[in-house]
């Protein structure tokens, strides 16, 4: 019905509803130029930071490698006969001069008298022969023989001895008697190999090191040595040796250091963990996870500044277990941990604090 009347209505008033309209679109128009459209806020992408400080921090090399003994000698019989007892067990810990191995000396003993009864006969010879010289009354040519007696007897006498001496086979130095080749009762000759022991004291660590490491390694130098299987046991080593010329297979130094073992308590053959400290730097110990890459292929990590990101280009001095040492920051920085991915150099932030979980490498 209403529909029906508005209809009738603008039959009659056709101007009145042509200018009601032209009024709506004008107002209409000067409020869509009169209020500009408020855009849209964005708001700003959070990061967490880490407060960081620098501090001075050692460089080193980390390495694997193994206890080996300082000596290894094998004795040889330097006499021959048989064995007559065996004086020390394996792996018993033995003496400089003790008797490790007896001979029998069979007919030594007899030989040894004989000898010792011609050295006095020739001695008796050779005094009373060079008293009749020099009166005259025996030739020169006389007494150079009875001399030459003399001198042999000697000769017997002193290899006799040294002969019956070879029959007890002695420990060269303080050491561990560590295999024997023989059994009592064999018979040996001259030469033949009796025994082995080993100087565990001092102890020496031996690892290899690459051709780009081995100039920060020094003569004297002291590494610090972790034995993994003695419940992480701590040795403070001193670098003895360094290779001139790098093994043809593997391209690598020989390095051997050495350290006291008191008692020999430590075994040859444990793997080592080394660790060469090499010099004192002012840096960060930073987890790798930090580190970004520019699109130049920069290295460095992202900061914040004043409210805004800031990429600092930096130098990897060593990666360790603990993290990443790097140099090139300023001493005091705000260090991006968390979405430093999503973030470009001079972007507005708002940084989160965080402490650093990764625990930094101090003197």
């Amino acid at each position: 019905m209403k529909l029906i009347r508005f209809r009738q209505y603008i039959k009659r008033n056709p101007f009145i509803v042509i200018m009601g309209i032209f009024v709506i679109l004008f107002f209409a128009r000067l409020d869509f130029f009169d209020k500009p459209s408020k855009p849209i806020a964005h708001p700003l992408p959070k990061v967490t930071v880490t407060a960081m400080t620098a501090k001075p921090v050692i460089t080193s090399i980390q390495l694997n490698g193994h206890t080996a003994e300082a000596r290894r000698v094998t004795l040889k019989a330097k006499t021959g006969g048989r064995v007559l007892s065996l004086l020390a067990l394996k792996g018993q810990k033995v003496n400089a001069g003790q008797d490790l191995i007896l001979l029998d000396p069979e007919d030594r003993p007899a030989r040894l008298e004989e000898a010792h009864a011609k050295f006095h006969q020739r001695s008796l010879e050779f005094k009373a022969n060079t008293k009749l010289e020099a009166k005259a009354v025996m030739s020169q040519n006389a007494l150079a023989a009875s001399t030459a007696e003399y001198e042999s007897a000697k000769s017997a006498l002193a290899n006799i001895v040294q002969e019956i001496a070879d029959t007890r086979i002695k420990a060269p130095f303080k050491s561990i008697f560590e295999e024997t080749f023989v059994e009592v009762g064999d018979v040996v000759n001259t030469g033949d190999k009796i025994a082995t022991v080993i100087e565990l004291d001092p102890l020496k660590v031996i690892c290899d090191i690459s051709e780009k490491d081995i100039s920060r390694i020094k003569l004297e130098a002291e590494a610090q040595v972790t034995l993994t299987s003695l419940e992480e046991k701590q040795l403070t080593t001193r670098v003895i040796y360094i290779a001139k010329a790098a093994d043809p297979k593997t391209r690598t130094y020989r390095v051997e250091m050495q350290t006291s073992n008191p008692d020999m308590i430590i075994s040859a053959g444990l793997t080592a963990r080394i660790n060469f400290p090499t010099h004192k730097t002012i840096g960060y110990m930073i987890s790798p996870s930090t580190i970004s890459l520019r699109d130049d292929g920069t290295v460095g990590v992202k900061t914040v500044e004043n409210g805004k990101v800031v990429f600092y280009p930096v130098q990897i001095v060593e990666a360790n277990p603990e993290g990443l040492l790097i140099t090139g920051l300023p001493d005091h920085m705000a260090l991006i941990t968390t979405g430093a991915d999503f973030v470009i150099d001079g972007q507005e932030v708002v940084a989160i604090q965080e402490p650093l979980k990764i625990p930094e490498k101090t003197t």
